[in-house]
């Protein structure tokens, strides 16, 4: 009977204990959907910088207005989304290690940068399209002199060095050859010359002067925004990538702790049913011996 008792108490024992481990389990299992929530975030957020980079390249590349359209709203998806992680009781307790605030300082600055970049990109196009009105007027006083033939060949050679530039700006120049600014240059004073100072020429050339200069410093704050926009990309990235890290750091804690306690749980109960069997074994030996 002593061994029956003990056997009823060890059974008690278990069943509370049990009950107490399946509490712990049942709490973590319940965070899940909010470790799910924070790698889901993570993710819709690195796709959206993914779009909006495309966007970026669309607009640069192929000058599709759309792409300007499109970016705001993946922007708008951002800030959505940023608000809504916001309101959850999660992002409160975790307030300080997402640094929410600098996630949404991101996000405003790198819309105000995209403004600008498509400013500078306008104003671009604006003094390109300047140049080439202002081009037919050069043609026609070119033409109505005598031998147009050196001054078509000098204005075609400021053009070329002009397209040298702003297509390959952004490479190393050569360290023996000369950059295309300095090209140009020598290209206008050959225009000049064979002008023999008609001050129609000059009075139009200085104005070609000044719109290649708009587009040069035009294109340097373009490269310039371009580059801040790409770095504040990155750091929109890198919290999503925070986010990622957490949220699967996380699971994993608790993916090891769940397996943690439902191993005890069942070792516990190996050891409780082992026990039931062997005193029932053992009862019944004893039960055979007094027979």
């Amino acid at each position: 009977m002593k061994k029956t008792g003990v056997v009823k108490t060890a059974f008690s024992i278990s069943t509370a204990l049990s009950l107490l481990i399946g509490i712990f389990i049942l709490f973590n299992v319940k965070t899940i959907p909010q470790y799910t929530r924070i790698i889901d975030t993570g993710k819709q957020i690195l796709e959206l910088v993914l779009e909006m980079e495309l966007k970026e390249n669309s607009y640069l590349l192929y000058h599709r207005k759309d792409a300007v359209d499109d970016l705001k709203d993946k922007i708008s998806k951002l800030r959505k989304l940023l608000s809504t992680y916001e309101k959850s009781t999660f992002a409160e307790k975790q307030a300080e290690f997402f640094r929410l605030a600098d996630w949404e300082e991101a996000i405003n600055l790198y819309d105000r940068l995209f403004d600008q970049f498509v400013l500078y990109h306008q104003a671009v196009e604006k003094n390109i399209a300047e140049i080439r009105n202002l081009e037919k007027s050069i043609l026609a006083v070119i033409f109505s002199k005598m031998n147009p033939e050196r001054g078509i060949i000098a204005l075609q050679e400021i053009r070329i060095h002009e397209k040298g530039y702003l297509l390959y700006r952004n490479y190393p120049e050569p360290p023996d050859e000369r950059s295309f600014q300095d090209k140009r240059k020598e290209a206008v004073s050959n225009l000049l010359m064979w002008a023999q100072k008609d001050k129609r020429i000059e009075e139009l050339m200085d104005k070609d002067n000044q719109l290649f200069s708009e587009i040069i410093n035009n294109y340097e704050s373009q490269d310039n925004t371009l580059l801040a926009l790409k770095r504040e990309g990155g750091k929109i990235r890198n919290i999503a990538e925070k986010f990622l890290e957490e949220g699967n750091k996380r699971l994993y804690i608790t993916f090891r702790r769940c397996t943690f306690l439902c191993t005890v749980l069942l070792i516990m109960w190996l050891i409780t049913a082992t026990a039931i069997v062997a005193t029932s074994v053992a009862d019944k030996l004893g039960t055979k011996d007094k027979g």
